[in-house]
């Protein structure tokens, strides 16, 4: 199964102890952990801004991020990086986009699935991969 961690996903499981640690590790045991260079970025950013005090966590998330195979990134809309995070995870077939992101779930009751493309919660996630 071909799974997509949204960045909130990728900094949680940086971060701290849980179910995204162990869902990045699932998938990257299995083969199916995928990302983009736009998920490197926003995190990066993030980590600089909101955890100043942990100085190393770029390393931390550069380390796991080494196990994400790469998919190429949509270029639009640009004011949204969600939108083209979801984008360029149904043009790559992925099956699951896991995120936290409340707006973004929503969208998933809202359209129902594209194509193969699930949008679901960390927790739904491990359901499905468990």
């Amino acid at each position: 199964m071909k799974v997509f961690l949204d960045t909130n996903v990728w900094l949680s499981a940086t971060i701290f102890s849980g179910l995204c640690e162990e869902l990045l590790l699932l998938c990257a045991e299995r083969g199916g952990l995928y990302s983009s260079l736009l998920i490197k970025v926003e995190a990066h950013d993030v980590l600089k801004r909101k955890f100043p005090k942990t100085p190393n966590a770029c390393d931390l998330f550069d380390a796991s991020f080494q196990a994400a195979q790469l998919i190429t990134d949509c270029d639009e809309p640009r004011d949204d990086n969600d939108s083209r995070l979801v984008a360029a995870a149904k043009e790559a077939g992925m099956d699951l986009f896991v995120t936290g992101d409340k707006r973004v779930l929503d969208w998933a009751a809202d359209e129902g699935t594209s194509g193969s493309l699930r949008i679901v919660s960390p927790r739904q996630a491990w359901t499905v991969l468990s």
